[in-house]
């Protein structure tokens, strides 16, 4: 018997992003009987950033197998990763209402409730899951996000019980959670000096856990600018679809790029992907690694076809779909946004892109002093965290170079002085209503307090280490 999952698997195999899209597409339309495999289906469209695909396959699940809770669970990721929160905390409640003493189920509820900026009742559900399992740091850290700890506090006293005593027990990555938990803690009680401490100790941890080739990052950014250079560019851009809808915003971890996203989606006729979102991505997958040889084969080997058109109608389609409605701006504030921003400005020649720039001393250790839930594993030492940065700014400088009248910079700096100044600055530029961006930037304001200007400065003697590593980078 023929596996109906040998192509979807070949392509994984080969590390085809857009195939396995394709494939799982394929299998969600002819609607097999897979049963309980339709969750390998899932988990492979979520790998490659087919959310909405990873969604669809999990429908499936849950009809296949609707008794068996990790059906559910898969419909819950791919909710959550196209924003869907509301919906997957009604998949939740259900759930917890069958396993009430389940301290995952209780734990992944407290995190979509934060999601939906309903706080108090997430700090419910982290304290839920923590009585439950008093050595749960994930949920721990989902509490530290909700609250502000106190000194003397009870909570305070059983984050430091379990770091003195249960460490042994305890992967890297858990003692590195625990570690950044109990820095955010320190942090709340004005006790700067213990909360970088803790901050330096939970990077080594989650360092041991994690690899990241910066050389191979650098060597991949040479080859992107190398590959993008203003002839093929004009040769190229008329190649592209004509679509002034999309905006991209390029920006680094920690630099206010999901805010700006929520603050230019607040016009009715406007819709914002998620942060962690690969879509342009997935879609530029058959331009390989864009080097100028892979792009000009891609070209060539299309038989007539317009490969780069072909890269936008699919981002497209794709952004239609997990929107859920038509929108008349789509704001992309993708976390792969400077690797792309060349194809995406060949591919999209209407379209604009914007750029946050944040001051590298505050945005090294902004970025050093968050534990990032989802591969960010360049984050964790000092050399790696420059690197990536000027690598980063690199990138920037040349798209700013390549498009000049389609790419506005902007200051982190600026956003926190003025959030209602900027955000009308910004929507001026891409097209979207002024004032409604502006209002929300005055209801959304406070959410900037969390990383002010000059944050570097409470690291102290921490910062060394990053200080040094910044100016090696050429960065200060």
């Amino acid at each position: 018997m023929i596996d109906p999952l040998t192509d979807l698997r070949d392509a994984r195999a080969r590390q085809d992003l857009l195939a396995v899209s394709v494939e799982a597409r394929r299998l969600i339309e002819a609607a097999p009987q897979l049963g309980s495999q339709w969750g390998d289906v899932a988990s492979l469209a979520l790998e490659v950033g087919d959310e909405t695909g990873a969604l669809l396959a999990a429908e499936r699940l849950t009809e296949a197998s609707p008794n068996y809770q990790q059906s559910w669970l898969w419909l819950v990721s791919a909710l959550s990763g196209l924003g869907r929160h509301q919906r997957a905390l009604e998949v939740l409640e259900t759930l917890i209402a069958q396993a009430p003493n389940d301290p995952a189920l209780q734990r992944r509820a407290g995190r979509t409730l934060l999601s939906l900026g309903r706080t108090n009742l997430a700090a419910l559900s982290f304290r839920r899951a923590i009585s439950l399992d008093r050595f749960d740091v994930m949920a721990w850290e989902g509490l530290s996000e909700c609250v502000t700890f106190e000194a003397g506090s009870a909570e305070l006293a059983a984050l430091e019980e379990m770091r003195i005593q249960n460490s042994e027990t305890m992967s890297s990555t858990q003692r590195g959670v625990l570690a950044y938990t109990l820095a955010k803690a320190y942090r709340d009680v004005g006790e700067d000096a213990v909360a970088a401490m803790r901050v330096a100790e939970g990077a080594s941890f989650c360092l041991a856990d994690t690899a990241f080739d910066t050389g191979r990052h650098e060597e991949s950014v040479k080859a992107l600018i190398a590959s993008y250079e203003p002839n093929f560019v004009d040769q190229h851009e008329e190649a592209g679809v004509i679509d002034g809808r999309p905006v991209l915003l390029i920006a680094p971890p920690c630099a206010g790029a999901d805010w700006l996203s929520q603050v230019l989606a607040a016009d009715a006729d406007a819709g914002a992907l998620m942060r962690n979102n690969g879509l342009f991505w997935l879609n530029a997958t058959p331009l390989g690694d864009q080097t100028l040889s892979e792009i000009s084969a891609a070209i060539e080997a299309g038989w007539g076809r317009n490969v780069l058109g072909d890269v936008a109608k699919r981002y497209l389609s794709q952004v239609e779909e997990a929107l859920g409605q038509p929108a008349s701006r789509i704001i992309d504030p993708s976390s792969l946004s400077e690797m792309a921003a060349g194809a995406f400005g060949v591919c999209l020649p209407a379209a604009r892109m914007v750029r946050i720039f944040r001051d590298p001393r505050d945005l090294a250790w902004s970025i050093y002093k968050t534990r990032f839930r989802k591969a960010r594993h360049w984050t964790y030492h000092p050399d790696d965290i420059a690197r990536v940065l000027a690598c980063h700014n690199r990138l920037c400088e040349h798209w700013e170079s390549l498009f000049p009248e389609r790419i506005l910079t902007i200051r982190y700096e600026d956003i926190l002085s003025d959030p209602q100044a900027a955000a009308r600055e910004v929507a001026a530029f891409v097209g979207v209503d002024a004032d409604a961006a502006a209002s929300e930037a005055w209801l959304r304001s406070e959410a900037l307090n969390a990383d002010p200007a000059g944050v570097h400065a409470e690291a102290g003697d921490r910062f060394e280490p990053l200080s040094a590593a910044l100016e090696r980078a050429g960065l200060i």
